[in-house]
């Protein structure tokens, strides 16, 4: 089963606002935990004994946070991109089938599909099977183009119909990757499907939840009480995790960081931002 799993991490935080600058979006607060804690987590839940994360922007955080967790950090001097840090994975861990998740995004589904799908890669002559999400027709990402569990093609989205996009959580063959040297986008030196075989599919009944962006993560964090069954429960699971409390609030602190939402202020260490 999944031993590995590699934690993308390395944004520079330009979706967060101000505060982006400051504190890495991976170790924004979720309760009184950080977001990376939590996938650490999901990562454990999943088997994976080894836990890679790369990481760039405010790297001295990122040490300190990372001091006893037992994970390794992957510091990238350069930001090598969505390809680059698999390649930089594949310098430590090779010929080894491991799991790819965001740091800002929770995708929940049936985990035995995850199982079925590593068993059914390693015999396949194929580089990865990624998991897809429907997205509304409105929405601004690329649309993956699949035929048959394959995924053929990435283009803009034309229409207004529901269509398929990546979820940024995949299963990739690291013996299947030819390895790169410096930045490289994913789709093109590790999941390049006009050359290799990639599958994607679309879990049944999957659950996605989105902090990517400070809009977002404000959405999540004021609405506690409408997240998911399946996220509740495993937020309950952790046992550092103080989940007292899903009720949204007009005011909460975590990890130091000060959420005032009437006044549409997020203080931290002495200073103040809006949103």
């Amino acid at each position: 089963m999944i031993k590995t799993c590699l934690i993308a991490s390395a944004g520079f935080g330009t979706r967060m606002g101000e505060l982006g600058k400051v504190i890495p979006k991976p170790l924004w607060p979720f309760l009184n935990l950080k977001m990376l804690d939590l996938q650490v987590a999901y990562a454990r839940n999943l088997s994976c004994e080894n836990i890679y994360i790369n990481s760039h922007h405010c790297h001295e955080e990122m040490l300190d946070w990372a001091k006893d967790k037992n994970v390794t950090l992957l510091y990238e001097p350069e930001i090598l991109g969505s390809g680059g840090c698999i390649h930089n994975l594949k310098k430590v861990v090779d010929n080894e089938i491991i799991l790819i998740i965001n740091s800002d995004q929770f995708y929940f589904f049936d985990f035995e599909n995850i199982k079925s799908d590593y068993d059914n890669l390693e015999r396949s002559d194929a580089v990865a099977h990624l998991y897809a999400i429907n997205v509304d027709g409105n929405s601004s990402y690329n649309e993956t183009v699949l035929k048959d569990g394959h995924l053929t093609d990435i283009i803009p989205h034309e229409g207004s119909g529901d269509y398929f996009t990546y979820s940024g959580v995949g299963l990739i063959n690291l013996g299947k990757v030819n390895y790169t040297p410096g930045a490289s986008g994913f789709f093109k030196t590790v999941c390049d499907y006009k050359s290799s075989n990639v599958l994607m599919s679309l879990p049944d009944n999957p659950v996605f939840l989105d902090l990517g962006t400070l809009d977002k993560y404000l959405s999540v964090i004021s609405k506690l009480d409408e997240i998911p069954d399946v996220i509740v429960n495993f937020l309950k699971g952790i046992p550092e995790l103080d989940t007292s409390d899903f009720k949204s609030q007009k005011t909460m602190t975590w990890c130091g960081v000060t959420f005032d939402f009437e006044n549409k202020l997020i203080k931290y260490n002495g200073a103040s931002y809006s949103f």
